[in-house]
């Protein structure tokens, strides 16, 4: 399969594309390194990413993807400063807002919750990215101590 560069999500929706057939999924997503994990670039940037989210063709490729994967992720920018994410919402089965640890304001926070819940997006809940892992803080751990002991459960 050719494959070029900086084709993706954009390129399907809107249909602008060198590709033969500009319908076909599969000429769009590329395998990784992962054994199963495949990814879909964003593509080009268009004129109306927002208008390319809500048409019949985005409809189309979330049940072509669901049909085809175990597993349909889709990464979308900080819902703040755009509406993709927020929009992308009501269009998928559930939502994880992500944020980051001393960074994101729990302000911020409860209003892109508002606003996913506003256009009837389901959130599973919340990542926390950031965050400073400390070895020496882990090493009396109950995990480790278990580990020593044995599963504290059965004692």
């Amino acid at each position: 399969m050719v494959w070029k560069k900086d084709l993706g999500l954009s390129n399907y929706l809107s249909g602008v594309s060198e590709l033969e057939d500009k319908k076909d999924i599969f000429s769009y997503i590329r395998e990784t390194n992962i054994e199963g994990l495949h990814i879909m670039p964003a593509g080009d940037i268009p004129p109306n990413p927002s208008e390319l989210l809500v048409s019949e063709e985005m409809n189309e490729l979330i049940v072509k993807l669901k049909n085809t994967f175990d597993m349909v992720i889709f990464d979308g920018p900080p819902a703040l400063l755009v509406t993709d994410s927020v929009i992308l919402s009501r269009q998928v089965d559930t939502t994880l807002i992500v944020t980051s640890y001393k960074t994101t304001k729990m302000g911020d926070v409860e209003k892109v919750k508002k606003m996913i819940e506003n256009v009837g997006g389901n959130i599973s809940g919340v990542v926390i990215n950031k965050v400073p892992v400390n070895a020496k803080k882990y090493e009396h751990t109950y995990y480790y101590e278990n580990k020593e002991r044995g599963n504290a459960n059965n004692d």
